[in-house]
């Protein structure tokens, strides 16, 4: 197959509907099931500036690859149905985890790449339910401090009033005895000693 006969990443790419990186990404996956040219970038150069080409079953075997990924399995489970469909795959297929790490999907790639983010939203959400409980807890400790408040505030106008009450009763007793005093008449030894008592005070007789 000549060079004029392979397709460049960008337009397999464009026709599958994927992102070059994806592209390139299931070429490393795959390879043992794609041509040299798809495979290895200029054959086996893999050089700086080196590009893989496509040829046309190159292309139909991704298609495949893409309809079972859209399907939910995984790069493994895609292997396996492409060697049960009968792909010819080269003696490279038994060295992939050494020679082409497992490369996570888009969705794992984005989940991981979410992680951290996640991490920090669920440790901001428990600061802010920290916050909320102490600030409850706050709450309740003004309350009870207001529920004391309260009740000595009802205790000191309890004792206020008692206090009042006793105050009208001395008045009263006060009020009475002066009464008494003035409208009781004196007796006669009231009378004498009264009279004894003036003449102490230097009182004389003519």
């Amino acid at each position: 197959m000549t060079n004029a006969e392979l397709r460049q990443p960008g337009d397999v790419a464009r026709e599958l509907d994927i992102s070059t990186s994806t592209l390139r990404r299931w070429a490393k996956e795959f390879h043992p099931y794609l041509s040299s040219a798809a495979a290895k970038p200029d054959g086996a150069s893999g050089g700086v500036g080196a590009h893989r080409r496509y040829a046309k079953e190159d292309v139909h075997l991704l298609t495949q690859v893409k309809v079972l990924l859209d399907q939910g399995l995984t790069y493994d489970q895609v292997i396996q149905r492409l060697k049960g469909e009968g792909a010819v795959s080269t003696e490279e297929s038994h060295h992939r985890e050494e020679v082409y790490p497992v490369v996570a999907s888009d969705a794992d790639m984005d989940a991981a790449a979410a992680a951290p983010g996640l991490v920090v939203v669920a440790d901001a959400l428990r600061n802010i339910n920290d916050n909320q409980q102490a600030l409850q807890n706050s709450l309740q400790v003004n309350r009870n401090l207001l529920g004391v408040l309260i009740q000595d505030n009802f205790n000191l106008k309890e004792d206020n009033s008692k206090l009042r009450d006793r105050v009208l009763k001395l008045e009263q007793l006060t009020n009475q005895l002066r009464q008494e005093k003035e409208t009781s008449p004196l007796t006669p030894a009231q009378q004498t000693e009264l009279q004894s008592r003036k003449g102490c005070l230097g009182s004389s007789t003519r």
